[in-house]
This record gives C-alpha cells, sequence and structure tokens, in this order.
C-alpha cells in the first residue's frame, strides 16, 4: 500500500485570457499522449528534464494516471573506483479531470521525490506556462489539508454524523503509552485513559494476526446522529488515543460525505496534506503487460485496476462549480 496526498487543481482566470470555457480541454490536451507535454525545472545548463508516461481510464477518459520519473545520481564502485550511476525511480500522480473536477493525487514516494509538493511545483510550472502562453489564463496545483480540529467539523455536522472511524498506527506499545502521558499535562476536556491498556492489548493481538484494522464507533440505534459525546468513557479513551498517535479520525456522514480531522488545533497538525491509501500494485497494471509473479495481466485484471482508481478519485473528489471558479478568479 502506498500513501496519495490529495491536491487540487485551480485556473487563474486572466482580463486577456481567450477559451475560458474551454480550459479543461486544453488542460486534458496537454496529456494526450506521451509527447503532448515536456516537464523540466532550469533552463540551459541547469535544465532538468522529467520523464513521464500517461495512461487515460478507459472506463473514465477524463482521469489520467501518469508515472513520473526522476534521474537521480547514486553512488556506486566500478573497478575499485568510486562512481556514478543514474537511476530513475518514478512515483504515480492520478488527475481527474473530468468535467468541474479538480482532483490531483500524488503518491509519497521519498526514493523518487523528497515531498509532493516538489512533483506539484514541477507539474504547476510547466503547465502553467503552456496554458498561459496557449491561452491566456493560469494554472496551479494546490494541496488540500486535513480539517485540523475534529470537533469543530462534528458539531458542524451534528443532525448527519453518522459514525467515527480511527485509524491503526505502526506506532509500538511504549510509544503510545509515552504519548498519552504527555497528554496528560494538557488538560484536555475529553483526556481518559482508564482503558487504554485493554484497547493497546487488543491492537497488538490485532498487529500479531496479521490483521488490517480500525475502529468504527456508530450509534447502537441505526438511523440515530452521532452526536458530539465526551461523557463517554470508550469515547474517551478512542479520542485521547488518536490525539496520542497523531492521525488523523475519518467523520462519516449519512449521506456518504467523509471528513478527515485531527482531534486538536496543535500548530504541528496545521500542515498536514490529506492522504489516502492505495494499492498501487492496480497502477502498476495499466502500464505493464505482466503481473509481478510473472503472469499475464488480463483484460478484467485492468478493469480492475480502473475501477480501484475510480473509486479513489470519487473519494478524494474537489469539485468546482465554473461561476464559483470565475468569481475566485
Amino acid at each position: 500500500m502506498s500513501r496519495f496526498a490529495q491536491y487540487y487543481a485551480k485556473y487563474k482566470h486572466d482580463a486577456g485570457c481567450y477559451d475560458w470555457e474551454q480550459r479543461q480541454s486544453a488542460f486534458g490536451a496537454l496529456f494526450e499522449n506521451d509527447e503532448s507535454i515536456e516537464f523540466y525545472m532550469g533552463e540551459a545548463e541547469t535544465r532538468k528534464v522529467y520523464k513521464h508516461r500517461v495512461y487515460h481510464l478507459n472506463t473514465a477518459p477524463g482521469i489520467i494516471v501518469m508515472r513520473f520519473a526522476n534521474d537521480i545520481d547514486i553512488p556506486v564502485e566500478r573497478d575499485f573506483e568510486p562512481a556514478m550511476a543514474k537511476d530513475e525511480p518514478s512515483c504515480f500522480v492520478i488527475i481527474d479531470n473530468r468535467d468541474n473536477l479538480r482532483t490531483v493525487a500524488i503518491q509519497k514516494r521519498k526514493k523518487a521525490f523528497s515531498n509532493t509538493r516538489q512533483v506539484a511545483k514541477i507539474l504547476s510550472f510547466v503547465i502553467d506556462q503552456q496554458l498561459f502562453k496557449d491561452h491566456c489564463y493560469g494554472f496551479d496545483i494546490l494541496p488540500d489539508y486535513y480539517p485540523v480540529d475534529l470537533f469543530k467539523v462534528w458539531e458542524r455536522q451534528q443532525e448527519h454524523a453518522q459514525s467515527l472511524r480511527f485509524g491503526v498506527p505502526e506506532m509500538d506499545r511504549d510509544e503510545i503509552l509515552r504519548k498519552i502521558e504527555e497528554l496528560r499535562s494538557k488538560n484536555r476536556d475529553y483526556f481518559d485513559d482508564s482503558i487504554m491498556g485493554s484497547l493497546l492489548d487488543v491492537l497488538h493481538a490485532q498487529k500479531q494476526a496479521k490483521y488490517k484494522g480500525h475502529y468504527t464507533v456508530m450509534p447502537e440505534q441505526k438511523k440515530a446522529a452521532l452526536y458530539v459525546d465526551k461523557s463517554s468513557v470508550f469515547m474517551r479513551n478512542l479520542l485521547t488515543f488518536a490525539d496520542a498517535i497523531d492521525e488523523p479520525v475519518e467523520l462519516v456522514t449519512n449521506d456518504g460525505g467523509t471528513f478527515r480531522c485531527f482531534i486538536d488545533n496543535d500548530e504541528d497538525n496545521t500542515d498536514k496534506i490529506v492522504s489516502f491509501e492505495f494499492n498501487e500494485n492496480f497502477l502498476e497494471m495499466l502500464f505493464k503487460s505482466r503481473k509481478k509473479d510473472g503472469s499475464k495481466i488480463e483484460p478484467e485484471d485492468r478493469l480492475k485496476a480502473e475501477e480501484e482508481v475510480l473509486e479513489l478519485m470519487n473519494n478524494m473528489k474537489h469539485e468546482v462549480e465554473d461561476s464559483e471558479e470565475e468569481q475566485a478568479a
């Protein structure tokens, strides 16, 4: 599994722009095939080109999957002498260019790029130049941030909140307990560790059995809303746990909406970009003819991969109405 950071595209209206109504089709034309655009940074001697390949989903042609590579010099030894060799690690970028959609998902893969912002910067720089040159309007790729305070979002969604999902971290028990102890002095109004030992025991057993896990909390009555409740011992322990592991909590509404938020508005949480987990093997299937085990990738395998990508992008959906974008320009 890999993590994909969520970004969104923004078109920048200019007084002299034309073809504004065609901005998405003009953008899509830049990814018509591998040769439609060249990504680079720097000029002349410092110019560096980033290779890429594109794949348009057959089931949703407006969704573009891109393999984006970075040439990296790595030190090696040849004939007992220090030397340099070229490596071309890549990451995946998924662009949702369906009508009124602006989502961009960038894989977090430090082997290829130190962070997802670096990829967004390269893409934005080249696309902005090309669209302004051809159509006189600008372009940018910006990160979607987690709402930083779960309680604010939860209170706004009082009538619609259906469930809360608490993630499970890779941290070990001692580290979690140490962080919980640090929270004790902060006097949170929801702090409670009275059943934390039992909670961590269950997590440990789950991890040992190699089960992927999370806690989902729902009201006892099926159609009842999940109101903010800091009096429940169980809920207070889960909130304390989520705060200690520094992972977002998912609030799911009865219309299927998902809000991923941190517990409190701490300064070190304000720059965290929304991310989703996704199996990159599905993306590999779109560019290769064989699986890792050597077996042939069949049409139904590729169709399954496309369905998974489509589901991911529907979950990450960043939608903008035409009138709303023009007013913000």
